[in-house]
């Protein structure tokens, strides 16, 4: 057990500094300054990927309360990046939607993301960035399998 503990131990370590690392990346060249927090850009990347969303099932979606999905909802609807409307399907209801803008920035920060990576493949080799990315893909995996789990 004290194996599976060391292990878990090293790669939660590992995981943590992989996302610091990513966050304190410096801009390339070209890239604009960034506007948005880093939550601020997940919750962007969450509208553009899952569509239209109610509040709560954003909250849901994002491990955050109510309160916290709407403030930075706002946030985001005042940058002109995010949208409450009315449900289609149940009018009754609001849901939050990434704007053209939205879209646009996520792509924007998806290519900057994407020319990071590719510098460091330059550096780590194709046939390892290629075992990494599976590794990294299987690790996503499973924690969308157990998100629900206390």
């Amino acid at each position: 057990m004290a194996t599976q503990a060391a292990a878990a131990t090293t790669l939660a370590e590992a995981v943590e500094r992989l996302v610091t690392a990513l966050v304190r990346q410096p801009r390339l060249p070209g890239d604009e300054p960034g506007e948005l927090s880093t939550f601020q850009g997940i919750t962007l990347s969450t509208l553009v990927d899952e569509g239209p969303t109610r509040l709560g099932a954003l909250a849901d979606a994002l491990g955050t309360t109510d309160a916290t999905a709407s403030r930075t909802v706002d946030v985001l609807e005042l940058s002109g990046l995010a949208a409450r409307r009315r449900d289609e399907a149940d009018g009754r209801c609001i849901v939050v939607v990434a704007t053209d803008a939205g879209h646009t920035l996520v792509r924007a920060r998806r290519e900057r993301l994407e020319r990071l990576v590719a510098r460091l493949i330059d550096d780590l080799g194709t046939d390892d960035g290629a075992r990494l990315a599976e590794l990294l893909g299987e690790l996503r995996s499973l924690l969308s399998e157990n998100e629900r789990l206390p």
